[in-house]
């Protein structure tokens, strides 16, 4: 069986795109940086423990990711509440960041990890468009304040993997496609 650990609406989308049979069985992880964690190697950390390998079934194949936005080799995570919003997306107005997609595979108890690395490029944004984007957007559950799927997304540029921004690497996701092949719908 193939099991998605995570609870996000577009990596479950992503992965039906591809026409997979899983199931979805979220992992709860803290998903704090530690004391001078720098940004990939939280990634790489957090990616591989959504995999929540004690509970895990060796003969099922096991697919968790996560998402960062990096600014000044800052993350920038998810906003708790609206003023954090308004300081994330006035952080990244007018500048490009990168966005970090963490792949964790486990099969037959062996692991996986690879990710990618997209680069994004912001409008320059006034107060107004801020409040107004987080108020219509609602982008709370996103790293770095915001969707590049997003109507009115500040988005104007992006250099590398759509669905990494969304938040799932899946160039890096096709390297394994020996792993999971077997989970592909088959038309009979």
């Amino acid at each position: 069986m193939l099991i998605l650990k995570s609870a996000s609406p577009r990596r479950k989308q992503i992965l039906g795109n591809l026409k997979l049979q899983f199931k979805v069985d979220p992992s709860h992880v803290d998903e704090n940086a530690l004391e001078a964690e720098i940004p990939l190697d939280y990634l790489k950390r957090v990616s591989i423990a959504k995999l929540d390998l004690k509970n895990a079934n060796p003969d099922s194949l096991y697919i968790a990711s996560d998402t960062i936005v990096v600014l000044d080799n800052q993350i920038l995570g998810k906003p708790r509440n609206l003023m954090e919003g308004q300081e994330i997306l006035s952080l990244l107005s007018g500048k490009t960041h990168s966005v970090y997609s963490g792949l964790a595979i486990s099969k037959n108890s062996e692991v996986f990890y690879d990710f990618d690395e997209t680069k994004v490029k912001f409008k320059v944004l006034t107060n107004a468009e801020i409040d107004r984007y987080l108020e219509d957007s609602k982008p709370f559950d996103k790293a770095g304040s915001y969707g590049i799927q997003d109507d009115g997304t500040p988005v104007i540029e992006c250099i590398g993997s759509y669905t990494n921004v969304l938040g799932f690497p899946i160039r890096k996701f096709y390297k394994y496609f020996d792993l999971w092949k077997e989970y592909l719908h088959q038309n009979i």
